[in-house]
This record gives structure tokens, sequence and C-alpha cells, in this order.
């Protein structure tokens, strides 16, 4: 009888404890509630532009390079000591977070190069500048990126600088991006973009492409598809270089110690120009100054833009659009107007051969703000630039460029097909 009470009160108490058990990882850091699906692919060199496109960019895959930055391909690596960075761009002015786990809703501090210098090691902030173009100096392309397109669709480089500690939203960029560290260590949870429904079910912020789940305490209750997501774990060393493809989400963990890296960010193509590459040389030890890109693409294109959101969606709504839009700080109705403009059949719905076939030229002419948006603003600005933006606008200019670069091999005949046409699938668009 005494034994049969001792197991009764062991099931029972057995049974309390695991009505009490909550799910795995729950209030704990992103990526402990299961182990990974594993890293990335590793290489320790870079591909061809051909290949970055094919297989990395178009396949949507992340890579990581190797102690890449000890073949030489970037300046800052060797030179960027404080030292140097004060005696050089000690005067430049820098944006600067308060805090170093990252709050989208803060505003930043804009102080000198050398007043970050003199504070970052005692006080909790987190430099996310704009890179200027003398900085750019000693920043080289990656030689993947010199010819196909990719140097045409340069978009910024960011300097990222701390004292290590720092953990960044769960987030996803329209753009791709070759992360590459100077000093330090840093921890980088990835999702695949595929799982978009899972991630975004719950406390997303469209504008900012952010999630709000507490990356150091995930509520798993609040967040119910986080419960089983699959991640990748990859860890970056001081040297490395890694390609986070467009879309993909990711939460970056900086390891304590000085943590110093840049990233370019380029504008997702969409095609890859071959005959562009033979005349360029693409030999990994062929270093050209990025600074040389920045100042060639000053206008990016407003097309692309588009097509990039149409990448893991049917067609744009009205609702998407005007949340996607809403930065570029246009009037409401200028932005109905603008989606009636490009919903050329009416139907509620812009798809990808509408974007193909709008009059830009038309739209910048009445929206010229609308270039700032996809131009290279830091996304960690909060200043208003977009007047100053509008003023050096030439929209003509723009369309000049977007005419060369959209239809350099289409036919007329292959035009008037294709704006007759239904929603075209991706390999007639890659025919085409």
């Amino acid at each position: 009888m005494l034994r049969l009470t001792i197991c009764v009160i062991a099931l029972v108490s057995q049974h309390v404890v695991d009505s009490d058990d909550h799910p795995k990882g729950h209030l704990q850091p992103l990526g402990r509630h299961r182990p990974p699906v594993g890293s990335i692919e590793e290489r320790a060199s870079f591909p061809t532009p051909l290949e970055m496109f094919e297989k990395y960019v178009r396949g949507s895959k992340p890579v990581i390079f190797r102690g890449i930055l000890e073949k030489g391909m970037l300046p800052a690596y060797k030179l960027w000591t404080d030292s140097y960075l004060r005696e050089n761009y000690g005067s430049e002015y820098v944006s600067v977070e308060k805090g170093k786990k990252e709050n989208r809703k803060w505003d930043m501090l804009n102080i000198t190069m050398s007043e970050f210098l003199d504070k970052y090691q005692k006080e909790d902030i987190y430099m996310v500048n704009d890179a200027s173009v003398s900085m750019a100096e000693d920043i080289n392309m990656p030689s993947m990126l010199l010819c196909g397109g990719f140097q045409r669709v340069v978009q910024n480089v960011i300097m990222w600088f701390s004292s290590g500690g720092t953990k960044s939203v769960l987030h996803n960029d329209g753009l791709d991006n070759v992360n590459c560290l100077i000093d330090g260590e840093k921890y980088l949870v990835m999702i695949d973009k595929k799982l978009k429904a899972d991630v975004e079910e719950t406390g997303w912020i469209l504008n900012g492409q952010y999630s709000q789940v507490d990356v150091e305490k995930v509520d798993m209750y609040k967040f119910p598809k986080f419960r089983n997501l699959p991640w990748y774990e990859v860890k970056m060393q001081k040297g490395d270089c890694i390609f986070i493809p467009f879309k993909w989400y990711h939460h970056v963990d900086s390891k304590k110690g000085r943590n110093l890296a840049i990233n370019v960010w380029i504008h997702h193509l969409s095609k890859f120009n071959a005959s562009d590459c033979n005349a360029t040389p693409t030999d990994e030890n062929r270093f050209v100054s990025v600074a040389k890109f920045l100042q060639d693409n000053k206008k990016i294109d407003l097309r692309d833009f588009f097509l990039g959101e149409l990448e893991d969606k049917e067609f744009i709504d009205w609702s998407f659009f005007e949340d996607l839009l809403k930065p570029s700080g246009q009037e409401r109705a200028d932005l109905k107007k603008l989606f009636g403009d490009l919903d050329a059949d009416g139907d509620g719905k812009i798809v990808e051969h509408e974007v193909m076939m709008a009059d830009l030229t038309r739209i910048l002419k009445q929206l010229p703000t609308l270039q700032a948006l996809v131009q290279g603003e830091n996304p960690y600005d909060t200043s208003d630039q977009e007047e100053s933006l509008a003023e050096s606008l030439d929209p003509e200019d723009i369309m000049a460029d977007y005419t060369e670069n959209v239809f350099d091999d289409v036919l007329s005949e292959d035009l008037e097909h294709f704006v007759n046409s239904p929603k075209q699938t991706d390999t007639s668009r890659d025919e085409l």
C-alpha cells in the first residue's frame, strides 16, 4: 500500500512538473529553441561574378569567405586602428546609436569620429555610419562584384564599430549584403526568407522590416511560430566576409572586445550582363576602391526597387504599396495616383510586366523625392534629407541610365509582346 501511494505521488508530481513546462527556448536567446540545421557554405576565395550571380544572388544562398581579408583586398583591414581613424577622419561626423541592444525607435547621435573614439570603450554606444567617400578609399570592391551589373547598383558602405556586446533586432534587408569583419567576432542567427510566413506572423514591423521579438528572451507564447523555426548558425572571425542574400532574416550578436566591420549594400540584381565582364579583369588580386562605384552610382534604378519587392510576391496591392513608400514623405493622394499609374489594367494589383513597362521618366518628374527612398539613405539615420535630395535630382538624367541599363538587349517587338501578355514566369523573364 505504501509503495502504491509513493507511485501515485510520483506520477502526480511528474504531471505537475510537465504541466508547468514551457516550450523549449522560452525566455532564452534566439536560437535556443532547437539546434541549428547547420551552418552555411564556406569558401576560401571569391567566386567569379557570374557564379556569384547565378549561385548566390539568384539562388538566394548565403556564403562565408573565411580569412579572405588576409589576402590584402581591404586596406582598412590593416589600416583602421583607432589612431589611424583619429588622424585621418577625426573631424568627420558619424552616426552613433545610444545603447548596444538595437532599438530602431531611438534617435541617433551625431558626433565626430574623435569624440566617438574617446567614448566607445567606456560608454554603451555603437557607430552605424554611412562611410564617406574618403573613408571608402580604404575599402576595395570585392572582385566578385566588379562587373555584370553589380558595379552599377552599389548603394552605400556602412561602418559598424563598438567595443562589442551589441545585439541587432531580427530583421531583413531589401538589398544584398557583403559584410566584412575587420576586428572582433560576430555570431549570426540566419533564417531563410522562404520562412516569411512564420517569421512575420506576429510582431513584424513592415516599415523597417524587423521583428519585435526580444532576441535575448524570446516569448514562445507571443511568437508561437518560432518554436520550431529552422535556423542557421554562423560564427564570424576577424578577416571573414559573409554574403547575406536579399530578404534573408538575420540577427547579429557582436562579442565583447573591439568590434569593427564594414558592409557593402547593393541593390538586388535581376539580370546579369555577361558582356559587361569581357573587358573587366575580375582576378581576386585586382583591387579597385569602392569609392569609384559610389561616385558613379548616384542614381539607383527605381524599376529594380519595385522588381525586388516582387521577387517573392505575385503582386503588390495598395496596402503594401502605401507602407513601402511612406518613408518617401509623399502625400497619400500622390501615392494613390502613382499606384494607379503603375497598375495599368486597373485590377488593384501591380505585377512584374506592369513595372517593366511603366513610364518612370514621367513618374520621377512628378515625384522626384521617390529617388531618396532607393538611392542610399542610411536606414538608421532619422534626419530629413528629402528636400536636398529632391533638389539635386535630374529625372531625365536618371532615366537616361534606366534606358541604357534596363533595355540594352530588348527588341521593340519583345516589349510589345511583353506589355500585352499576362504575368511573366521567371523563365520567360530570363529569356526576355
